[in-house]
């Protein structure tokens, strides 16, 4: 099985017939499965020294190269058209967790969606230790919604503009989430989904009162379940409590407002292979 996979690599065979490839043995041998203790199957095993486990073990081992392979594929392809497209039908789906309706957007940030060197990533900054409140946080690019911003997109894209240089007609808006209050339910963030193309991060002009550092984290990265955790947190003056997710094993921690943001675009672009951990309740103090 092994050869014979490592043979359609090696001779370059594109991945996309690959995973069909495999698909179609895991197909072949799952309907065998029944008959592998016939006479007819009983003669071709013991010519082959092949037993009935071992072609159980073979169709196990082949159902998950075919996973992997689909996943790989699938993180390889998630900034094409096609996926844009499923994502934005997705967003009116996702749920909100606004707690209060009354409160209004204030400010507005960018998810940078990136290739570095080739690979699909997100890419965050690091606030400056000049900033008068989360200093050395990860972040996104954006902040406060002025009053000449014509919409959260415009405020996200001028925004990035300044902080990395980045200019707003490069980017290709794929469009807004769901908003997200901020820490003391006083107004919420809205995270705008934007694909800046091929980036070198040592090349951006970053804005040094601004940004300390930028960094990628590669859409396989954070895709990796060995990369998750999760926290829960409590706000004292309303009794609301939240589950968020945190990602471990980069540069530095993704969690906060980011990870949320975080999880809402992986919940959007990669609903097959990532699972929320996110929730929150409410309780009214008496």
């Amino acid at each position: 099985m092994k050869l014979w996979i490592s043979a359609l690599k090696n001779n370059h065979i594109p991945q996309r017939v690959l995973v069909s490839h495999v698909r179609t043995l895991c197909c072949f041998i799952s309907n065998h499965n029944t008959n592998l203790l016939s006479n007819r199957t009983r003669r071709f095993s013991n010519r082959t020294n092949f037993t009935a486990k071992q072609f159980l073990n073979a169709n196990k081992s082949c159902r998950e190269l075919s996973t992997s392979f689909s996943k790989e594929t699938a993180i390889q392809n998630i900034l094409l058209e096609e996926n844009k497209l499923r994502t934005l039908e997705m967003i009116p789906k996702m749920r909100s967790i606004v707690t209060n309706e009354k409160v209004s957007v204030g400010a507005a940030v960018l998810v940078p969606l990136c290739t570095v060197k080739g690979v699909p990533s997100v890419l965050f900054t690091l606030r400056s230790s000049r900033l008068r409140s989360h200093q050395g946080e990860v972040s996104f690019p954006g902040g406060m919604c002025d009053s000449t911003d014509r919409d959260v997109i415009h405020t996200a894209l001028r925004e990035t503009e300044e902080e990395l240089g980045i200019l707003s007609s490069s980017v290709d808006v794929w469009g807004p989430l769901k908003p997200i209050p901020d820490r003391r339910n006083t107004m919420t963030v809205v995270a705008v989904l934007g694909n800046v193309g091929e980036v070198d991060p040592a090349k951006l002009k970053l804005s040094p009162r601004e940004v300390a550092a930028v960094f990628p984290l590669s859409f396989s990265h954070l895709l990796d379940p060995a990369r998750q955790r999760y926290t829960t947190m409590k706000r004292r003056h309303d009794n609301y409590s939240y589950t968020m997710p945190v990602w471990l094993g980069g540069l530095h921690r993704v969690w906060g407002l980011t990870a949320i943001m975080l999880d809402q675009v992986l919940v959007a672009m990669a609903t097959d292979w990532y699972r929320t951990v996110l929730r929150s309740s409410w309780r009214q103090r008496r």
